[in-house]
């Protein structure tokens, strides 16, 4: 029997049994000398520790590491010279050998039921041709069917779209969605976790619990982490001349993938997926805005994401909301809908409607035709060429009124396209744009008046009521 299985033997036959001396040395063959020794001596025989040079600092140092777990021992080394340390280096290299041994992290593998959980995020995709882009991304964690789609911007309104688009291409969604610390979820963690409280609007609107990983803890939403990984490799082997083609091609994408055995669970997206049991959409949908009060201008001009929009000019100096949509801009005074634009997404533009400034105009008479003017040739090209192409300023600033009276009747894009045809023939009269759009060329009023004003001071002999029928008398006085 080797030494050491020779002492743990002698202990648990001591410590377990409840042996004595001269029973043990029976049993193993051995003297009772020799079992005495190994019973009394197996703690004298470890070495006193001595006193380190850093036994003062160990509460320093514990908590440094706790604030910083990646500290190099020479950082250590300069801090501690700071508090007067007095040993060398090397010894704070022995020292904190134990504090800087990579930890070893170990991930319990995520099960999900049917239905049960998708995981959301975003992304963003750097393009030569027209600039950054959003990719907003949706995967189921049972059967990892996923879609998506590219914005321009990751602002409130479009991570609803971005939410809408997918519930409406699977038919459904998740019972509960995981996700990380976006401003559109979550606006703080720290004291408590404090929701954004129009996504709450709309996670009670749908049904859907939310999930908000940890910080900094990318291994809890595998999933969708994958798929963005994926989603780059395909995104720098293609080209794309917009963001309506990098979509269109996106979604192929997708669906080819949604059709491809994973790697994971062996099966194909598309075939697991009726085997989810989604939330059913409700029949209204929700509307993908963000509110945002401004007050109108002086000139009646409301400013959003460094653009002016146009308002009436009743509005000016008025507190307003702006309803952020997608793709438009609704501005509203005291709950009632005042302008609707188009919304742009370039820098520090002015974006007009001409008949917002109507009533400001009719104030200001002298000024109304050459405000008409500057505005109409100012909304478009096609505009500008056919004004320009009038003989005189009169003649330039008729047109520009007949232009903005029609706007009153037609929409904008029907008068412009009319413009442009008349453009390319080239013709530039009214007439000929009125008859474009099936329009009768207004008549010239008739007036009447009488040439001599004593005509009107007629006088007549009033008759008799019995010159009247007798029996509609009768019926009167009945």
């Amino acid at each position: 029997m080797d030494e050491e299985n020779l002492i743990q033997r002698v202990l648990h036959l001591k410590q377990v049994e409840q042996l004595s001396q001269r029973q043990i040395a029976n049993i193993l063959g051995i003297g009772r000398k020799r079992v005495r020794q190994i019973i009394k001596g197996i703690d004298a025989a470890k070495p006193i520790p001595k006193k380190s040079v850093l036994d003062d600092y160990i509460h320093l140092i514990t908590h440094w590491y706790k604030q910083y777990p990646n500290l190099k021992a020479l950082q250590v080394y300069e801090r501690l010279k700071s508090y007067g340390y007095q040993g060398s280096y090397p010894s704070v290299v022995l020292f904190s050998r134990e504090y800087r041994k990579p930890k070893e992290n170990a991930y319990h593998p995520l099960v999900f039921l049917p239905g049960e959980e998708a995981q959301v995020d975003w992304f963003f995709f750097n393009h030569e041709c027209f600039g950054q882009v959003a990719g907003f991304v949706y995967v189921l964690s049972f059967s990892r069917y996923a879609w998506g789609m590219f914005y321009p911007k990751t602002s409130f309104e479009f991570f609803l779209a971005g939410h809408l688009e997918c519930f409406k291409h699977i038919g459904g969604l998740a019972h509960c969605h995981r996700y990380d610390n976006l401003k559109s979820v979550v606006l703080n963690r720290v004291p408590v976790i404090k929701y954004n409280p129009q996504f709450l609007d709309f996670s009670r609107f749908y049904g859907f619990s939310i999930y908000l990983c940890n910080p900094y803890k990318g291994n809890e939403k595998g999933r969708v982490e994958r798929l963005i990984r994926d989603i780059r490799v395909f995104l720098y082997a293609e080209t794309f001349v917009d963001l309506n083609d990098l979509n269109r091609k996106f979604h192929l994408w997708l669906e080819k993938r949604n059709n491809t055995l994973h790697r994971s669970t062996d099966k194909i997206p598309k075939d697991l997926l009726v085997q989810e049991r989604l939330i059913r959409l409700p029949q209204q949908a929700y509307l993908p805005r963000r509110i945002i009060p401004a007050v109108a201008s002086q000139t009646a001009l409301v400013e959003f994401e460094t653009n002016k929009y146009s308002v009436p000019s009743t509005c000016a100096g008025k507190a307003v909301d702006i309803a952020a949509y997608p793709e438009d801009i609704h501005i509203s005074l005291s709950g009632g809908k005042v302008a609707i634009h188009k919304r742009c997404f370039a820098k520090k533009q002015m974006i007009q409607n001409p008949l917002h400034a109507e009533r400001l105009l009719n104030h200001t008479p002298n000024f109304k035709m050459k405000r008409i003017l500057q505005l109409i040739t100012g909304m478009d090209k096609a505009f500008l060429e056919f004004i320009t192409k009038q003989d005189t300023e009169d003649e330039r600033m008729r047109v520009a009124y007949e232009f903005f009276t029609l706007l009153k009747t037609h929409s904008r894009a029907m008068v412009i396209s009319a413009v442009k045809e008349l453009n390319s023939m080239p013709c530039f009269k009214i007439k000929a744009l009125r008859s474009l759009l099936h329009l009768p060329e207004p008549a010239e009023s008739a007036l009447l008046w009488p040439q001599n004003q004593k005509l009107l001071n007629l006088t007549y002999e009033e008759r008799s009521l019995n010159d009247y029928d007798p029996n509609t008398t009768d019926l009167g006085t009945a």
